[in-house]
């Protein structure tokens, strides 16, 4: 709660249970959220239901009702995000509505490696892990913090207490070497 908001700010008055300023933040600002969500899911139906859903959550939840900015910039991110997961959600929806095609049925179930492949990729992963193993400290944490755990530059320089210029020279010395390790 912010409790510098004076008592006769919408948003207090929403939070204290005045449903005349909530049946007024209503109809002022339900056709135009409405409008807004349509061009983003596709459909004045699913926009109606997404705001619909918004405004009975809003009052549900008024009594923990943080606004930061206007209470109208507020409705309008809410719809936002609340359109963008219905749109998630149909896309999903639609995958798996989608016929199987017999190229999906074969990447669904590949058939099994062979032998040969599995040693060759089970000798390829021992000889990167040598030559990661063989970089020096610094370099090889940039190496499994980078590739190992998937972390952006930025959150490897935060990690390591460098530059993203850093991290990016480390990189680019362990790569040379491991190259040249790895012929």
């Amino acid at each position: 709660m912010n409790p510098r908001r004076p008592p006769d700010d919408p948003v207090a008055r929403i939070r204290s249970g005045d449903i005349g300023t909530y049946e007024t933040l209503f109809r002022v600002t339900h056709a135009p959220l409405v409008a807004f969500v349509t061009r983003i899911v596709g459909t004045h139906a699913a926009a109606e239901d997404v705001v619909q859903e918004l405004f009975a959550d809003l009052w549900i939840d008024r009594a923990r009702l943080e606004v930061r900015t206007t209470l109208r910039a507020y409705l309008f991110a809410a719809a936002r995000n609340r359109a963008l997961n219905v749109v998630r959600r149909q896309r999903v929806e639609l995958a798996f509505e989608r016929p199987e095609r017999q190229e999906d049925v074969r990447t669904l179930h590949p058939s099994p490696p062979q032998p040969d492949a599995l040693l060759d990729d089970n000798e390829l992963r021992q000889r990167v892990a040598a030559a990661i193993a063989s970089l020096p400290e610094r370099a090889r944490l940039v190496m499994e913090l980078r590739w190992r755990a998937g972390l952006t530059y930025a959150e490897v320089a935060d990690a390591m207490g460098i530059s993203i210029k850093g991290v990016e020279n480390q990189l680019a010395r362990a790569l040379k070497r491991m190259r040249e390790q790895l012929g």
